[in-house]
């Protein structure tokens, strides 16, 4: 039996249509009216200007990734990066899992240059870098910055026990996959793995370029949310939706749904909802996010286009 549902969420048609079903539960869950009436809000200068910020984001990524490549000897041509990332990043937004996209970028840098192993060590390196900035971005923000609603202190947050478990479980599910790659890596290449992290992140310089680089990158995604709010004309001010906004990216690093869509809208309805808003505001954001990425991706589908075409 467990077989079987394994296999069957295995298909990415199967996993589409558990996500369409999750993101259906959490519109139904926190009604229709107010994210419909919030969404009717968007203006097409509020999208261009988040759109400018998801191409801020691949730029800096891609530059992100060359830089540890090139650290661990592998050469990678700066717009050779960006088209691969692009392509990442749509398959990232159309196939379950969230890293598929990055496996390919990694197999394919190494195919190129004949070094599997430290294609896909620069890969995991580059992309722990942004994990671990978003953490550590999320603790410091609920630490200090004020939540009106909540009438506390910036030194006294309490989180709502909801999104106390967003957080555990975003962190547990990060140290799990860190854990079994680093397993994998151990059984094979241990050493290698290990001379490659200690290159391409743990130096002082590399940690402090790959920190630099991820916080701009993370930065991207947070002005994305903060735009898309202030489109949507929702009540909740700016200092408040920066820490939600980090809470929702780490929601969307589970594996559950395609590319976030269901968890995102759900979390987010959960966490306005706690701090005393309307939940269909949250729930707006979270599709009118989900729309921009989506679109901002469609660069990697014409990438693709070559490799797509059959062979004459």
């Amino acid at each position: 039996m467990r077989g079987w549902i394994g296999q069957a969420f295995a298909s990415p048609w199967a996993r589409w249509l558990w996500t369409l079903l999750v993101l259906i539960g959490a519109l139904w869950v926190f009604g229709r009216s107010d994210w419909q009436v919030s969404l009717s809000q968007l203006t097409p200068a509020a999208l261009a200007g988040a759109l400018a910020l998801t191409l801020v984001q691949v730029l800096v990524s891609a530059w992100r990734w060359q830089l540890t490549a090139r650290r661990l000897g592998l050469p990678l041509d700066y717009r050779a990066a960006v088209r691969e990332y692009y392509r990442a990043t749509w398959i990232n937004q159309v196939l379950p899992g969230g890293v598929l996209g990055d496996a390919n970028r990694a197999l394919r840098h190494g195919s190129a240059h004949g070094d599997h192993a430290q294609a896909a060590h620069a890969v995991m390196i580059e992309r722990f870098s942004g994990q671990l900035v978003l953490i550590l971005a999320a603790l410091l923000a609920w630490r200090w910055m004020p939540i009106g609603q909540l009438g506390l202190s910036p030194s006294a947050v309490s989180l709502p026990g909801s999104v106390q478990a967003v957080i555990v479980g975003a962190g547990l599910a990060l140290l799990l996959g860190l854990a079994w790659l680093a397993r994998r890596s151990l059984r094979a290449h241990s050493l290698s793995f290990w001379r490659s992290l200690k290159a391409g992140l743990l130096v002082p310089d590399m940690l402090a370029w790959q920190l630099a680089g991820s916080t701009l990158v993370l930065a991207s995604y947070v002005g994305v949310f903060v735009i898309l709010a202030q489109a949507l004309g929702l009540s909740m001010p700016p200092t408040e939706v920066v820490p939600c906004a980090l809470i929702l990216l780490l929601a969307m690093t589970l594996p559950v749904t395609v590319a976030g869509w269901g968890v995102r809208e759900g979390v987010a309805g959960v966490l306005w909802l706690s701090l005393g808003y309307p939940a269909g505001e949250g729930v707006a954001l979270g599709l009118a996010y989900g729309l921009v990425f989506l679109v901002s991706s469609l660069p990697g589908l014409v990438f693709m286009i070559p490799q797509l075409r059959p062979a004459t």
